[in-house]
């Protein structure tokens, strides 16, 4: 795994407490969003719509981005030999920032109260523009720039542009003036938002670690070399397109992303099927779901130019956040934090423990896949009947169980229970 390919060492890691605070925090947000359905949000629908944006952020940022920048933490010295400078300090302040920061933003939206927006966007955008400089700073040190590193840049980048974005939207709520292109604005807010911090993030990673757990082939270096080069190309060619309603430049840029984007997933798909390792866990189920969840959001969305339809517009939301970007997130997460126990308790001398696959074990990561499962097939029918209920419940009881597994996953590393160390 993490061996000397990779470079990694106890010195270089960073302490465990450290992705394991923000992975564990987005479970947490999951609950709120369930519980915020439940109580909030009765429909997908225009009457529901300050609810609804609430309920995406408590996803995209709460969720998503609380794992993503996690990871980064213990990613950059596996794949650059690099690590953050004073790395304890940022991540406590990026975890309190973002933490505060979801909850107030998620409030302020719901009551539309400008005051509070102004200040839950500027607490965000401080937290992600410190994230982005300490990002840069250590990536500046790499020695090697992989197309792991590339896709990262690409994606602070993104995150960069998507931030601006955010503050000129929080602007158009505020000052009419910018309020006839803010419809460009929001579009182009979520394809670098999507499309650039989430989507080339994921896919970076992927190229790492679907190769190093799953005993699989690394992908062809054709795509790892332009991947992601053509999707910023086309996100700022959509973007562009968005904002000056050039619908047939649009066309084009949105069809490049379409194809980059279906060749991952399809190349992904056999990566694991032909994997050498054919031991099958909920992991590989997990990657298996996202990348079907992907395809069918893009196939829908490009559907969609020719349909016109805000409702499909809503599913492909729903699809590609919680059906391909939480999905995958969430199996690496189970493999990712029990690694990573192992790795640190093994490196401090305890060599009898369980393996990473009995730290969780099959059953309940498989109990939870399904009410995944179920979580995402209601969200989708939540945007064409009322549902409200039973997604909320679903979603609460599915993050609820993710947020047990990672504990129980992780509760050893703090007990040591029934482990023998060696002293050498």
């Amino acid at each position: 795994m993490f061996g000397k390919d990779s470079g990694l060492s106890l010195d270089q890691a960073p302490p465990f407490t450290i992705p394991l605070r923000f992975f564990l925090t987005a479970p947490f947000f999951g609950i709120v969003a369930g519980v915020f359905i439940l109580l909030y949000v009765s429909s997908f629908g225009t009457r529901s719509a300050l609810e609804v944006v609430a309920l995406t952020h408590f996803f995209t940022i709460g969720f998503l981005a609380m794992t993503m920048i996690g990871a980064m933490f213990q990613m950059l010295p596996v794949t650059a030999g690099v690590r953050f400078e004073h790395q304890n300090i940022i991540a406590t302040i990026l975890h309190a920032m973002l933490l505060i920061g979801v909850l107030t933003f998620g409030y302020a939206i719901y009551s539309y109260d400008t005051t509070m927006i102004s200040i839950a966007t500027i607490l965000l955008i401080l937290a992600f523009l410190i994230f982005i400089v300490s990002t840069t700073i250590t990536l500046r040190k790499a020695k090697n720039i992989t197309p792991t590193i590339k896709a990262f840049i690409v994606a602070l980048l993104s995150l960069f542009i998507a931030l601006i974005l955010a503050l000129l939207i929080s602007a158009s709520h505020i000052n009419s003036s910018f309020l006839n292109i803010h419809q460009g604005l929001l579009y182009t807010h979520i394809v670098f938002s999507l499309i650039g911090w989430v989507g080339v993030l994921i896919i970076g990673v992927s190229f790492q670690v679907v190769p190093m757990f799953y005993v699989a082939d690394d992908y062809p270096s054709l795509y790892t070399k332009h991947a992601v080069k053509v999707a910023l190309i086309s996100m700022l060619g959509l973007g562009f397109a968005l904002i000056n309603g050039n619908m047939s430049l649009f066309l084009l840029f949105k069809i490049m992303i379409a194809v980059l984007l279906i060749d991952y997933a399809v190349t992904t798909i056999g990566i694991l099927f032909t994997r050498k390792r054919k031991i099958t866990d909920t992991t590989t189920y997990y990657w298996y779901l996202s990348m079907a969840m992907l395809i069918a959001s893009v196939v829908l969305s490009l559907a969609n130019e020719f349909i016109n339809n805000s409702v499909l517009n809503t599913v492909v939301v729903v699809v590609f956040i919680y059906g391909f970007a939480i999905s995958v997130i969430t199996g690496m997460m189970y493999k990712i934090v029990p690694f990573l126990v192992w790795f640190h308790l093994n490196s401090q001398g305890y060599m009898n423990m369980p393996t990473m696959n009995e730290l969780i074990g099959k059953r309940l990561t498989l109990i939870q896949f399904f009410l995944h499962v179920f979580s995402i097939a209601s969200l989708i029918g939540f945007v064409f009947f009322e549902l409200q209920l039973i997604t909320g419940v679903l979603i609460v009881l599915s993050n609820s169980f993710v947020l047990y597994n990672l504990i129980k996953g992780s509760r050893i590393y703090f007990t040591k229970s029934g482990l023998e160390k060696i002293e050498f």
